[in-house]
């Protein structure tokens, strides 16, 4: 194994394991044993910075939530000391789950300000619960806090960085991101998700309001796409978003739940897919000088994500190709996507490769 690489690190703790939800829940703390161990197994691990988590702020949290939202979570907390409080049909809270989340916003913090000032070049976040559906007023689909949100408006409120891009590449809509941003024409949230599917958001025609036009760019993809659709979405809409807004910080929110053998969704993206995304992130990254945050989001067959999470993080560190066991999906056809692309592409006034 080659030696430690410490411009790249890793987040992860064994308390975000602390979140307990249900024997059935899919959003369980086997997701993050099954990553950790086969980054450790290969050595992979080894190679990265670790980078120690600090619980969240108030402050930082009341940037992006109401402050009704944190005072329910504190009360839910206390309930949740005797039995599991459900806050949604989805979302669960157990004795520990306020302090994982809150630890995974502030961790997540840690890790953007190390690559914002310039003391890492990327890091590959390890945490739950995730974030991605939290509203300014609402925990929801699994998430309790928005981690992605508090990091962007942290590192924006210290003014380590202007201007912000987010990506989204789980296979639900961020709609909690969307909506603490819609309105920020200085952070581009762009999203690519399976639609219709929960939460039911992200339409092509969301684009921001106000000053803030054409700072969201949903991409709704029909259920079926697989690596050949999605890297055309990346090239011919995100790659030329992602340079005319040109960001000083990209933060991703990394869901591996659009990998064809997810139980909750049905798009057909590969292992070597998610390492495709993750080189052009790279290369659009290196392009404008903008480090690199990914954050775990969903994902719930556990030999996918673990797989689809080392070939982001080889590429983090530089790391050949590596054979990917899960294997590609089966047969079958894939919907046209240049109709949506075309849409896309006219709304936001873009050029491929612009």
């Amino acid at each position: 194994m080659a030696p430690r690489t410490t411009n790249v690190g890793l987040l992860r703790d064994r308390r975000f394991q602390d979140h307990e939800t249900t024997s059935s829940h899919p959003e369980r703390p086997e997701r993050l044993r099954a990553i950790e161990a086969l980054l450790d197994e290969s050595g992979v691990a080894s190679r990265m910075a670790a980078i120690e988590p600090e619980v969240a702020a108030d402050e930082a949290l009341r940037r992006v939530h109401d402050s009704r939202l944190l005072a329910l979570l504190a009360a839910a907390e206390r309930e949740a000391s005797e039995r599991p409080v459900f806050l949604d049909p989805d979302t669960v809270m157990t004795e520990h789950s306020l302090r994982a989340a809150r630890l995974a916003a502030g961790g997540v913090v840690r890790a953007a300000v190390l690559v914002a000032t310039g003391e890492l070049e990327a890091t590959f976040c390890l945490v739950r619960p995730p974030g991605h559906h939290a509203t300014r007023e609402r925990a929801m689909g699994f998430c309790l806090l928005n981690n992605v949100a508090v990091a962007a408006a942290q590192v924006r409120a210290a003014s380590m960085a202007e201007r912000v891009a987010i990506v989204d590449f789980d296979v639900h809509h961020g709609n909690g991101t969307q909506d603490i941003f819609y309105a920020d024409a200085d952070v581009l949230y762009v999203s690519t998700h399976q639609f219709p599917h929960y939460p039911g958001t992200g339409q092509l025609e969301d684009t921001g309001s106000g000053s803030a036009e054409g700072a969201t760019l949903n991409l709704p993809l029909p259920a079926g796409c697989g690596d050949a659709e999605y890297l055309r979405c990346f090239d011919a809409v995100i790659l030329p978003a992602l340079q005319r807004f040109k960001p000083e910080l990209i933060l991703v929110s990394a869901g591996f739940d659009a990998h064809w053998r997810d139980p909750l969704a049905m798009e057909n993206l590969s292992g070597p897919g998610y390492r495709a995304i993750a080189e052009r992130l790279r290369d659009v990254g290196a392009e404008l000088g903008a480090g690199t945050v990914y954050v775990l989001e969903g994902g719930y067959d556990l030999e996918a994500i673990a797989w689809a999470a080392r070939h982001c993080v080889d590429v983090l560190l530089g790391n050949a190709a590596v054979e990917d066991p899960v294997g590609p999906p089966p047969d079958g056809g894939a919907p046209d996507v240049e109709p949506l692309i075309a849409k896309a592409r006219k709304i936001h006034a873009l050029e491929e490769g612009a």
